[in-house]
């Protein structure tokens, strides 16, 4: 019975501590350009307001009107990032 117990609280804390590999590996989605090895995030632009949304908030990928497209094209295009926080392309 005790070492029932010492067992079962060490699979429980192996299940704890272990994070599927799925879940380690998650990043922001991100298009790299192969000539340049820059980084760029990918963006959704609401383009009813002219502001885009970065990957993880609230309104990426959830307003009506809207399109994605790289931080560094949505920039050139003429929209703002959201809240004044880009994602952190790296923008020339």
């Amino acid at each position: 019975m005790k070492h029932a117990r010492l067992i079962g609280a060490f699979l429980i804390a192996l299940c704890l501590f272990s994070v599927p590999s799925s879940l380690a590996t998650r990043t922001q989605p991100s298009i790299q350009q192969d000539d340049s090895k820059k980084k760029e995030t990918k963006v959704w632009v609401n383009t009813h307001s002219g502001v885009y949304h970065c990957p993880g908030t609230r309104w990426y990928g959830a307003t009506k009107e809207g399109k994605y497209m790289s931080e560094c094209e949505a920039q050139k295009a003429g929209f703002r990032p959201a809240y004044g926080k880009p994602c952190g392309s790296d923008c020339k």
